[in-house]
């Protein structure tokens, strides 16, 4: 498990609900997605091997830059994968749909809002800080 499955994940369930996935609009799924969870279990081995790769604190909230850079050939258009559904991640289905259809901005402003983003970027200066699984679950 890992956070490059889970962005394929959220492709798929885009893909077959047809609703557009974005660049911008993966990253904020993703965190969402997995702060939901958090906020709903403590956290567990499922998680924790699903978050492999940290969030970093960029000007747009959190991003994995290498899922980022994977699909930046995009730009804002909507990402042309169909990415791969994996049963185990089935979890954050519901939740995925409904950031899904949620304005990719509004999104990008509750990240904002979060403590560690405030913390480590609301400066603009420190976009290398990493999210923790607890950073994520804050507020």
């Amino acid at each position: 498990m890992s956070m490059n499955e889970l962005s394929q994940h959220i492709l798929a369930v885009g893909s077959e609900s047809k609703l557009a996935v974005t660049n911008l609009a993966l990253q904020k799924v993703m965190y969402f997605s997995i702060r939901k969870y958090l906020k709903e279990h403590d956290p567990d081995e499922f998680i924790e091997e699903v978050y492999d790769t940290p969030f970093q604190t960029w000007q747009y909230g959190p991003v994995v830059p290498e899922i980022y850079f994977k699909f930046s050939v995009f730009g804002s258009m909507p990402i042309a994968n169909l990415g791969k559904y994996k049963n185990q991640y089935a979890v954050f289905d519901d939740e995925i749909k409904k950031l899904l259809q949620e304005n990719v901005f509004d999104l990008v402003g509750r990240s904002h809002q979060q403590s560690f983003w405030q913390k480590n970027r609301a400066d603009g200066k420190n976009i290398d800080a990493c999210y923790n699984l607890s950073n994520i679950s804050d507020d």
